[in-house]
């Protein structure tokens, strides 16, 4: 049976519907090593499914924290903003933190958001003031989102934290991946060890230039 990564999901809920013979088949076995990383290979007395189980609540401690770092780094830096950009409290877009981030303030002046868009709208209508006072009224920052960053290394503290927050999030990306590897390995595990018995076959192949794993499962 053709199987690629993007049928994984539906192919657990199948094999945990179809999980109730009574025999604990390769099928159920792997339902159970997809949902919980070495919890056949435990069951089955197979040692390395506890390093799987160790290595599954690493990983979910690990997402945990990095979750809980980002909510702390996205407060700080909105607090530094409050205190040292003079933004007014309030629940704002990402965007808008990103350009806190990239200018000095959101005036007209030199370094200012106000002021790029107004050399933005030269540029686009350079002939056409009327459109230049359009796209600058439609683009520019109103008063009630005005800021203006004590100095340059206030904005540039501010930088750092947000780059911190960034990094944060990229690790919880990436323990989400390692997760899913985990899942996977162990799923394919279950069919390594049960296919010496013969109950199931994997084969590796290519299908329209895409990987695809081919098992060969018996109920």
């Amino acid at each position: 049976m053709p199987l690629s990564f993007k049928h994984l999901v539906s192919l657990l809920l199948l094999l945990v519907l179809g999980a109730t013979l009574a025999a604990e088949s390769t099928a159920l076995q792997m339902a159970q090593s997809l949902a919980l990383p070495g919890l056949a290979q435990v069951r089955h007395d197979h040692k390395h499914g506890y390093a799987m189980l160790a290595a599954e609540t690493a990983i979910i401690s690990s997402m945990f924290y990095f979750s809980k770092e980002v909510d702390l780094k996205k407060r700080d830096s909105y607090e530094h903003a409050l205190k040292f950009a003079h933004i007014l409290p309030g629940d704002y877009a990402d965007a808008y933190f990103r350009d806190l981030s990239r200018y000095n303030s959101s005036g007209f002046e030199a370094g200012g958001y106000n002021a790029m868009v107004r050399e933005e709208a030269i540029r686009l209508f350079p002939l056409d003031p009327s459109q230049q006072q359009i796209y600058i009224e439609e683009n520019m920052y109103p008063d009630e989102l005005a800021w203006r960053w004590d100095s340059k290394d206030d904005r540039a503290t501010y930088v750092s934290i947000r780059t911190q927050t960034q990094n944060l999030r990229d690790y919880g990306k990436v323990a989400m991946g390692v997760m899913i590897v985990n899942h996977l390995i162990s799923g394919l595990d279950v069919l390594r060890y049960n296919a010496r018995d013969k109950q199931a076959q994997v084969y590796v192949g290519m299908k329209d230039s895409n990987p695809m794993l081919m098992l060969n499962l018996r109920w």
